[in-house]
């Protein structure tokens, strides 16, 4: 047993302890945080892409003038649906990846989730990419790029927290 006292902080910035020393919030990790920006950043991207998708599908008769194929509203009905899936898929992970920032309740499962997803839709179009002739490299390359990316963000989200 001991008659000493306790020895307190001299003001309470000393009793907090030490600050957070990094430009990623305090509840997630750097390379969390990297995933988490890369999720943005890809979704802003898929929002992009399918207006661009859309407008190109809504435009397509204008394309042939005055005398357009019989079937072109059928051409147009597959770019459509398409780009208005991008865009939802890009406006989730958008949403998504700023709700993990502001420590949104399950959001680093959803977003880890919806990233997993977004990552095996890009390695299903890498292959579909390549399978129909002629070959698309550079597409190829560009989806499977974005496929490593969204798969890396997934595995980094879903960990589990230390």
């Amino acid at each position: 047993m001991t008659s000493r006292r306790p020895i307190r902080a001299a003001s309470a910035a000393g009793a907090r302890g030490r600050a957070h020393h990094s430009l990623a919030p305090a509840h997630l990790s750097e390379a969390t945080a990297a995933a988490t920006v890369a999720v943005v950043v890809g979704g802003i991207a898929l929002v992009i892409t399918g207006i661009g998708m859309t407008a190109m599908a809504l435009t397509m008769q204008a394309r042939y003038g005055a005398d357009p194929p019989p079937d072109v509203g059928a051409l147009t009905l597959l770019p459509t649906l398409g780009g208005i899936g991008l865009m939802v898929l890009g406006g989730l992970l958008g949403a998504g990846g700023v709700a993990v920032l502001a420590r949104a309740r399950r959001a680093r499962l959803a977003t880890g989730v919806l990233a997993g997803i977004t990552a095996l839709l890009g390695a299903f179009g890498v292959v579909v990419v390549m399978a129909v002739p002629p070959p698309d490299v550079v597409l190829a390359v560009g989806l499977t790029v974005a496929a490593l990316v969204f798969g890396a963000a997934s595995l980094l989200l879903l960990r589990p927290r230390r």
